[in-house]
C-alpha cells in the first residue's frame, strides 16, 4: 500500500510501480486561519513561491508585462541556491512597475497580501500538491495554475475548469478575463474557499482514519 498527496502524485506511481493499493491523502492546510479574509479585493495578483531555479518563476514577470493594468507581486523564501534566479527575475521584469518582488517577508505580510489580491498565478511548475495554492484558495484568490501537477488536478480544476494554462500568453489571457468580470470572479472566489474547506485538518485527520482502517482490515 501507497499513500500519496494527491491523485496526480497517484497516477505516477501507479504507471511506475503498477501499485493498486494508492491512498489519497491531500495534506492538511491552514484553512481556519484564512478562510475570514476578505475586504476590497482589487486587481492585484499574487504569487507565492520558494525562489528556486526550477519554479521558472520568470514567467511571473511576462504575464505581468502582458497585463500592464494589474499590480502583480511575487513573495517568496530564498536560499543560497536564489541568486542567480532573482538576478533573472530582475532582468525580466526591467522598467515594469506593476511587478513588485518581497523576499522573505514575514507571514503577516503574505496574509496581508492574500486579503488583498483578487488572484493567485502559480508559476509554470508541476506541483505534486501545492499548498500555497490550496492557501491561495482559502483566503478567496482565484487560483490560475499551470495544467499539470497536483495543483491543477487536485485544487484548481475543481473549481473551474477554465483556470488551467500551459503558456504565459494563455495565463495573462485568463488574468485578464477574470479581471475584467467581476461577478465571474466572485463566484469563483467563493467556490475556491469550498474546495479549500477539503484540505482542513479535520479533513486530514478524518481522511488518515479512514486509510487506517482499511489497511487494518485488509493486512498487509
Amino acid at each position: 500500500p501507497v499513500m500519496t498527496n494527491s491523485s496526480w502524485t497517484a497516477e505516477y506511481v501507479r504507471k511506475a510501480y503498477g501499485s493498486q493499493r494508492i491512498y489519497v491523502v491531500h495534506p492538511p492546510v491552514n484553512v481556519e486561519e484564512l478562510l475570514p479574509l476578505g475586504g476590497d479585493r482589487g486587481k492585484i495578483v499574487l504569487t507565492v513561491s520558494r525562489i528556486s531555479p526550477e519554479k521558472r518563476l520568470t514567467a511571473i514577470a511576462e504575464v505581468a508585462r502582458l497585463v500592464p493594468e494589474a499590480e502583480f507581486y511575487l513573495v517568496g523564501s530564498t536560499s543560497v541556491y536564489s541568486g542567480p534566479v532573482l538576478r533573472e527575475i530582475r532582468e525580466r521584469a526591467e522598467g515594469l512597475r506593476n511587478f513588485h518582488l518581497e523576499t522573505d517577508v514575514p507571514r503577516r505580510r503574505i496574509i496581508e497580501l492574500m486579503s488583498q489580491a483578487s488572484i493567485y498565478l502559480h508559476p509554470p511548475f508541476a506541483e505534486h500538491f501545492g499548498i500555497a495554492i490550496a492557501e491561495a484558495a482559502a483566503a478567496g484568490l482565484v487560483p490560475v495554475v499551470y495544467r499539470d501537477g497536483g495543483g491543477w488536478t487536485d485544487i484548481a480544476s475543481r473549481i473551474d475548469q477554465g483556470l488551467g494554462y500551459t503558456s504565459v500568453e494563455e495565463a495573462a489571457r485568463t488574468v485578464r478575463s477574470l479581471l475584467n468580470d467581476t461577478e465571474r470572479l466572485r463566484a469563483l472566489s467563493a467556490k475556491a474557499r469550498e474546495v479549500a474547506k477539503g484540505f482542513s485538518y479535520e479533513a486530514f485527520r478524518a481522511r488518515v482514519d479512514e486509510v487506517i482502517r482499511v489497511l487494518v482490515a485488509k493486512g498487509p
